[in-house]
């Protein structure tokens, strides 16, 4: 049997032991025999008293004697182990195993306590020493976090190659390809559904940081995404934004950007929708054609918009916070989606589907132009009882894009704070405390420099005889 020696023990490191593990589970799923079998001997090399690595490896080989093998050490790490013990009942010939799948059995079986690893078409495994890659976005490429092995990658501009029809889309329905072979996660909390990468575990929730997920009862249709804004911040830049952040304004108390090395950021990919058209407006209005002598007359007309990357948030429960303050994202950078962009890293699905996105977006575009319509239509000329009509929407298209973003909350005297970091550019946003000592300084300083200017003004006047003094009689 080609298993190595257990005596040379690793130092052990739990996160790498974990992603080992579940990229020699992904492996397996792949029917990467080869490298999972490199992976999990190097986790039971670092862990042998962890039955999991054991149990897998007994699915790398059809040697019964070698399955029995890795099966007996399964049992001595973890004795009551019902799943190992089903195995060996197997390779002992007494059950048939036909029964047992019939029953919904398998080996190895899956435990339902804990979350499985994605199940991905495509494994991103480090071709030098088998180890989980991730996306690394400074080097534009995949990064081995083992042995530092390094893969580019392509990233071709796609602002606008990958704009989709949607009238050609709406009526249709469109079957997920990506998304389907990936694991699903939904939060009891907010409700979010997240996607995870191959060969991970979500410990918590992206967007709220709840720890209650649950696996997804159904696998809904869903459109790929078209493009990815890829991250530009890791993690400790995000963190300084956050802290200068914290410490600038007029009227946050001063001990608040401590709070920044407690608050904890989730990174992760967001769903939004864009959409490009024109928009057709009709107007009509009472024009004052006399002038002084206020004849109006009718008139009416159509006024266009052209709008372009109009953005909408794919995730319902973002209502929570304002993205106007982490606005713009940089949508011409944005390249064709790849899966390998995501590896690594943990993305969401949307809940606002194509269509209620649609009409999100022209109600948006439509409120915009009719404020702005007075300004726009028979400028320099009185105007009244201006109306806007029917509007009439042509040439609208759309993408997915996902975006970075990172999220997080903070405690202040027993109150949450929700925050949010654009992960293009840095920018932060969210709400904040204020302090009611530097705001009634503020308001008392503001009002004695008020009495100051007023006393100057009126000296002034005073001075220049442009107001008679009080008391003398001209």
């Amino acid at each position: 049997m080609d298993r190595p020696e257990y005596s040379r023990r690793l130092d052990f490191d739990e996160l790498q032991y974990s992603q080992l593990v579940n990229a020699g589970i992904a492996a397996v799923k792949g029917k990467d025999r080869q490298a999972a079998r490199r992976m999990l001997f190097k986790a039971v090399e670092m862990k042998p008293t962890d039955p999991v690595p054991w149990l897998w490896l007994s699915a790398t080989t059809d040697d019964p004697d070698e399955q029995r093998d890795y099966l007996e050490h399964a049992v001595a790490a973890d004795p009551g182990n019902a799943a190992v013990r089903r195995g060996l009942v197997l390779l002992s010939g007494k059950v048939d195993e036909s029964r047992l799948l019939a029953e919904g059995q398998h080996l190895p079986p899956r435990n339902p306590s804990e979350p499985e690893p994605a199940e991905a078409a495509q494994v991103f495994l480090c071709a030098q020493c088998g180890g989980h890659m991730r996306y690394d976005a400074e080097r534009a490429g995949l990064l081995c976090d083992f042995c530092g092995s390094f893969q580019p990658t392509e990233a071709a501009l796609a602002a606008d190659t990958a704009e989709q029809v949607l009238d050609f889309i709406l009526p249709t329905t469109r079957g997920h390809r990506w998304a389907e072979a990936q694991h699903h996660l939904v939060c009891e909390r907010c409700g979010s559904t997240s996607i995870l990468p191959a060969g991970h575990k979500a410990g918590e929730c992206p967007y709220c940081g709840s720890r209650r997920l649950i696996e997804s009862a159904e696998t809904i249709e869903l459109i790929d995404p078209n493009v990815i804004g890829l991250v530009q911040l890791d993690e400790e830049g995000a963190v300084r934004s956050l802290r200068q952040w914290l410490g600038s304004g007029w009227f946050v108390p001063g001990d608040l950007r401590r709070l920044a090395l407690t608050s904890a950021l989730r990174p992760a990919y967001y769903p939004f929708w864009t959409f490009d058209g024109t928009l057709e407006l009709g107007w009509t209005c009472e024009v004052n054609e006399g002038g002084s002598s206020s004849r109006w007359a009718s008139r009416s007309g159509l006024e266009y918009e052209m709008f372009d990357d109009e953005l909408v948030p794919g995730v319902r429960a973002m209502h929570k916070i304002d993205l106007k303050q982490v606005v713009p994202f940089e949508l011409k950078k944005v390249v064709e989606f790849k899966p390998e962009h995501l590896a690594g890293w943990t993305a969401l699905t949307y809940d606002v589907p194509l269509a209620e996105a649609s009409l999100n977006a022209r109600e948006k575009v439509a409120r915009r132009l009719r404020q702005q319509l007075h300004n726009r239509v028979l400028i320099g000329y009185q105007k009244q009882n201006l109306r806007s009509g029917s509007t009439k929407w042509s040439g609208v298209t759309f993408k997915q894009v996902l975006l970075p973003l990172y999220v997080g909350s903070y405690m202040y005297r027993g109150r949450r704070y929700w925050v949010l970091v654009n992960g293009q550019t840095g920018k932060v946003g969210g709400a904040r405390p204020h302090d009611p000592l530097a705001i009634f300084g503020f308001s008392l300083s503001l009002f004695f420099t008020l009495i100051l200017v007023a006393f100057l003004l009126l000296y002034l006047a005073l001075s220049q005889g442009w107001v008679a003094r009080p008391g003398i009689i001209p």
